[in-house]
């Protein structure tokens, strides 16, 4: 159980956190919204202490820290049950993936190196790393590196994980592996406080969501009562601000078009390995663009193509600021029905992030029994911070 009671802090003249008061029961995931500088962040921070704040207290599991009163040793024990997963991964550059999540076992928990070896390897498999454990963080992709972190922060076993925008530094294609993972600790009931700003992620995985603004908590509800039903109008501004409605099935529709070229910027800063004067993909039949009703703005796209006597998915993409919402499956579930309407058997593609293929029934396939429709291999991030795989879907 943790308790914030009467929580302040300033910086200078400026006071950043002005009475904060929360409880979060275990076992509960609760996301804390608002825009930036409304004091989310700080308030994680004062949680374990990493800022000290002015007055209030804080209390996770049989821990209670005043402020102004704390010692040393209460600080070092409030410490103890909660463990930070920061934007920028926070990892050592100088130890392997094992070695990272080691080291707070040993030097923090005192356990021995054989028991805290054991203890790494079983949640870096949890989050998916345990093939990674040899390389180096600079060898490995965002999404691979925050997995990383959590697996560290999971290892401690605390009594709280505290996320502060964990997906906030993260190129748009690692988002969901990470999103997926925190997904897994939920369903696990893990008691979580996530900073965020995918509102989607939040009504997926929150039983309560608390909004901040100007330093105080302004609403808190059931995750469908905060972000489908608000109260407070400032709740309301800023979901509408934050493009909330995005995510609502009815305000985007899918378009076909041969408009590829067109498409081209979006994919290439959406990561996909395009260059401006790229021509369209060998065999292109359609191309799909996912569009925002309200503005009509397109804000995603994909492309169907058939080459090597086999139907491809050669491109998908979402912008940024719509991703987590939902709309990377509504488009390639699209994609799949067209493919069926052409009377395809089966569909491949290449994934750089094969576990979102994989919820839609895609499955990895070796290399040597697809047809050449990647070059990954010749990259030199392949499988050294990328996981690209070729994958197949049976209609």
């Amino acid at each position: 159980m943790i308790k914030i009671q009467n929580l302040h802090k300033t910086f200078g003249s400026l006071e950043v956190l002005k009475g904060i008061d929360l409880e979060i029961k275990k076992g509960e995931v609760v996301a804390v919204i608002g825009s930036s500088g409304t004091g989310k962040s700080t308030l994680l921070r004062c949680m374990n202490y990493l800022e000290t704040p002015d007055t209030g207290s804080i209390t996770i599991g049989d821990i209670t820290v005043t402020a102004g009163k704390a010692s040393k040793k209460e600080i070092h024990e409030l410490r103890k049950h909660s463990a930070m997963i920061f934007q920028n991964y926070n990892l050592f550059s100088h130890k392997d993936v094992l070695h990272n999540v080691m080291e707070p076992l040993i030097t923090a928990k005192k356990m021995k190196k054989e028991k805290a070896e054991r203890t790494a390897v079983s949640y870096l498999e949890k989050v998916g790393m345990k093939e990674k454990m040899g390389q180096f963080p600079i060898t490995l992709s965002g999404g691979q590196q925050q997995r990383v972190a959590i697996a560290r922060s999971m290892a401690t076993e605390p009594n709280v994980l505290l996320f502060d925008e964990p997906t906030s530094a993260l190129d748009p294609e690692w988002v969901q592996e990470v999103l997926e993972v925190i997904r897994k600790l939920a369903r696990a009931h893990f008691t979580m406080l996530i900073v965020t700003h995918e509102m989607q992620f939040a009504k997926e995985v929150a039983d309560r969501v608390v909004f901040m603004d100007g330093g105080k908590i302004v609403e808190e509800g059931s995750a469908k009562e905060v972000l489908e039903h608000p109260r407070q109008e400032r709740t309301k501004e800023f979901l509408k601000l934050s493009g909330k409605d995005a995510a609502d099935e009815d305000s985007v529709e899918i378009k076909k078009s041969m408009n590829f070229k067109d498409m081209l910027p979006m994919f290439i800063e959406a990561g996909l390995e395009f260059k401006p004067d790229d021509p369209d993909p060998e065999g292109l039949l359609v191309c799909f663009e996912l569009i925002d009703k309200k503005s009509g703005k397109r804000i995603g796209g994909g492309s169907l193509a058939k080459a090597y006597g086999e139907f491809l998915i050669r491109s998908v993409a979402v912008e940024k600021a719509y991703q987590g919402k939902g709309l990377g499956r509504k488009l390639v579930e699209y994609m799949i029905e067209e493919a069926k309407a052409w009377d395809a058997r089966r569909l491949l593609l290449t994934a750089k992030v094969p576990g979102f293929y994989k919820k839609l029934g895609f499955a990895v396939i070796p290399r040597e029994d697809a047809p050449p429709i990647s070059d990954c291999a010749s990259c030199p991030q392949f499988h050294n911070g990328c996981d690209s795989e070729i994958m197949r879907l049976e209609l």
